[in-house]
């Protein structure tokens, strides 16, 4: 213990500096007397650079508002304004934490003065915000509540009889306001001043439209008075929005502006007077450096004299081996952990550094392999997923395909019913899917919302629909219980992903009940006339979980027992993605449970009450859709036997009639060379020859550099998009495959017209 003690560097540098402090002791005792008037300058001194750099920071600090005010004008963020405001705060505490403890007189006459141009400035900061949301309004609201309303108005029919002439009409009305509104738009937010003069010539054309006799005739008198009363509307609202963007612009770029370099000019004089004020301190100072002078000499002899001594023990000793471990972990860094390690035999803190050097090197060397075994593990995962995902969507078109199609046929009240659960357990089922193989977004709390219209007692329905069938086959009684929720059956937030959450709960209800009853409970805590709170319950009387276990639970691929997984299967994600999408929605999933008696998970959900019943989601219906062109080819190149139905069944029902079939990429190129389609639809994994590829040889053939060729796929990310278009894709569809996406590619190619 002695040796290692003598041995160490740490006593002996300590003793050194012992020797040096001892010095400096002396030194210290001797001129202390003469040192006040020194301290008291070197105060003052810390004080007026402290004050410059505050200043300095505060002037930056002003500069940065300047430019957050040039992003809350583009933006109109809250976050942006909101640092604005702190940004200012912190301003305006700062010049009176200097002015507290600036006493010269000179300085803080120049400190009031910017206290006072600081206050005025958030004053104008308050205006901004008020001046930002008067035009906002007008742009993000009125302005487009204007114009839907005046498509609305000209797409209103009032039972009459369609006419060519008639429709014509409508059409270029409608075109009028499409280009009205885009153009005052892009001159409103963008600047851009051509689009003005096409503001007001479209208004012109519009009101000459409008006071036509013809018009009157054709659209009726009280339409053409809605039309004009929305035109000069939208007029009055539009040069209320070009006075409100100068009203910001004035305020953001004279005044505040202004301030800013008003605010610059007093910091630049306030620097001035702190050189002044420095000069003087100096000169004071100087008179009690000289008379300690001559005892400061004597000392720094000795001082020096150690220290030489010091560097060259420190230098020889100490820095060397130094040098030597720096080289070697120097080497480490680039990769070579071949490089020697010295000084390992020593007996002293470097020694010790040494030692671990050599353990690390060891260590590394380790954990490279282990990284290589865990990047081909997740390279191997990875490509799992993405098979996966193909493989699962495949089907799931043809399922979600074929309910469109039988959806839209003669069924009764039943059938029809049935088809709606069916469609919306596989919608369901094809976000879960999705969800499960992408938990880097889980992981991220990427996850989105909806925030639409749905029918508390249809979710119920379905629900039930779903697991009678698992209840009747486990001879189990299945009860769903309403508590006072018969009066808020419209509600509005995300169905999805409630049914989602209830259906993980009523699946592990099922799932780990053998006798007795499963039981979805709704009750009503709250009501007011905007929103309503929930208390859903799932309740069993099946195994139940320790008190231990509750407490991992939530955590994912995690199960109450090692046994449950071989008893009953799972992964033990379900209730990890229920408890995160709850989290989203502002709930916390609990649990209340007893080993063998049984479980019960719940949560209370607040949802919104629609002001109108619009806009419930209604079964997907195939709208009457009729193609004029009647002489269309369209192509189908697809290996999947029920997407092939799918996708011809889709055409047919668009009123596309000529549609070719191929089975893979190469029968696909072959057909092209014999015969001339309009429209191609092109799988991307096929046996034989693969979408992307026939789809450059395709695009090598003379007559289809333009021929519209839509990639129809199961598996697209954002790496494979560049990929697509390189090829020659022009639009992209996922599977499954909705009618409507289709119809909207399809018909922006003018074939339905």
């Amino acid at each position: 213990m002695l040796k290692q003690l003598i041995g160490s560097l740490s006593i002996k540098v300590l003793s050194s500096l012992a020797i040096f402090i001892l010095i400096q002791i002396i030194v210290y005792v001797v001129i202390n007397e003469r040192t006040d008037k020194i301290e008291q300058a070197s105060k003052n001194v810390l004080n007026i650079n402290g004050l410059s750099v505050v200043v300095f920071e505060i002037n930056k600090d002003i500069l940065q508002i300047q430019r957050d005010i040039s992003v809350y004008g583009v933006s109109g963020s809250d976050v942006i304004f909101d640092k604005i405001k702190s940004t200012h705060q912190s301003i305006q505490a700062r010049l009176i934490e200097a002015q507290q403890r600036i006493q010269q007189p000179e300085i803080k006459n120049s400190l009031n003065a910017m206290q006072s141009l600081v206050l005025n400035y958030g004053k104008s900061i308050d205006s901004l915000k008020k001046r930002y949301d008067e035009k906002s309004k007008i742009i993000e609201q009125q302005l487009p509540n204007t114009y839907e309303l005046a498509l609305t108005t000209l797409a209103s029919r009032d039972g009459e009889t369609a006419r060519l002439d008639k429709d014509l009409l409508l059409f270029q009305l409608k075109d009028h306001w499409h280009h009205l509104y885009r153009n005052s738009i892009l001159f409103l937010t963008q600047r851009d001043y051509a689009k003005r003069s096409q503001v007001k010539q479209r208004l012109k054309l519009i009101k000459q439209l409008t006071n036509s006799g013809a018009t009157n005739k054709m659209i009726g008198q009280n339409k053409v008075e809605q039309l004009n009363s929305l035109t000069t509307k939208f007029e009055s609202l539009f040069a209320q929005a070009i006075q409100a963007n100068r009203n910001y612009l004035t305020l953001s770029n004279i005044v505040i502006a202004g301030d800013s370099v008003e605010f610059s000019a007093l910091a630049k004089k306030l620097q001035e007077d702190a050189l002044l004020l420095l000069s003087d301190i100096s000169q004071t100072s100087q008179e009690s450096i000289n008379a300690a002078q001559t005892v400061i000499q004597v000392s720094l002899f000795l001082s020096v004299t150690l220290f030489i001594l010091f560097a060259l023990f420190f230098h020889f000793h100490i820095i060397k081996a130094i040098n030597r471990l720096t080289v070697s972990f120097r080497s480490f860094l680039n990769g070579d952990f071949s490089a020697n390690i010295a000084d390992i035999n020593r007996e002293d803190e470097i020694g010790f550094l040494a030692q671990a050097a050599n353990k690390f090197r060891v260590l590394n060397e380790r954990l490279v392999e282990a990284k290589k075994a865990a990047e081909e593990t997740s390279r191997i995962k990875s490509e799992f997923l993405a098979n996966m995902s193909h493989e699962i969507r495949t089907p799931m078109n043809g399922i979600l395909g074929m309910v469109q199609l039988v959806s839209n046929t003669e069924l009764d009240a039943k059938q029809k019913r049935m088809i709606e659960v069916i469609s919306s357990s596989g919608n369901s089922l094809l976000v879960i899917l999705n969800d499960i193989l992408d938990l880097s977004k889980l992981d991220a709390d990427k996850m989105l919302l909806e925030n639409r219209e749905f029918k508390l007692s249809a979710l119920l329905y379905e629900l039930e629909q779903i697991f009678k069938s698992q209840a009747d086959h486990k001879n189990i009684e299945f009860k769903i219980v309403k508590e006072k929720v018969d009066s808020v059956d419209l509600v509005q937030g995300d169905e999805t992903r409630l049914k989602q959450v209830l259906m993980n709960l009523l699946g592990n209800a099922f799932k780990f009940t053998e006798l007795g009853t499963v039981t979805l409970s709704v009750d009503l805590k709250e009501k007011n006339n905007n929103e309503v709170v929930l208390l859903f319950s799932v309740i069993d009387s099946g195994i139940g979980i320790s008190q231990h276990s509750i407490k991992t639970l939530f955590d994912a691929f995690t199960q109450a027992d090692t046994s449950t997984t071989r008893r009953f299967g799972g992964t033990g994600l379900g209730l990890t993605i229920s408890s995160k999408i709850l989290n989203l929605m502002g709930s916390n999933l609990q649990v209340e449970s007893e080993l063998d008696k049984g479980s019960r998970f719940y949560f209370q959900l607040r949802l919104n009450i629609p002001i109108a019943n619009t806009n419930v989601k209604q079964q997907a219906q195939l709208p009457d859709v009729t193609i004029k062109n009647k002489d269309v080819q369209v192509l189908i190149a697809e290996d999947n036997p029920v997407n092939q139905i799918v996708l011809e069944s889709f055409l047919k029902a668009m009123g596309i009639k000529h549609i070719t079939v191929a089975d893979n990429g190469e029968i696909a190129l072959e057909l092209c060379t014999k015969q001339q389609f309009d429209l191609i639809m092109m799988d991307i994994q096929m046996p034989v020859m693969g979408g992307l590829l026939a789809t450059k040889y395709i695009r090598e053939l003379a007559n289809y550099h333009d021929v519209p060729i839509i990639a129809v796929t199961a598996n697209i990310t954002e790496k494979d998009e560049p990929e697509y278009v390189t090829a020659g894709i022009t639009n992209t569809i996922n599977k499954p495959i909705e009618f409507n996406s289709l119809k909207v590619i399809i018909d922006q190619y003018k074939y339905s017209e």
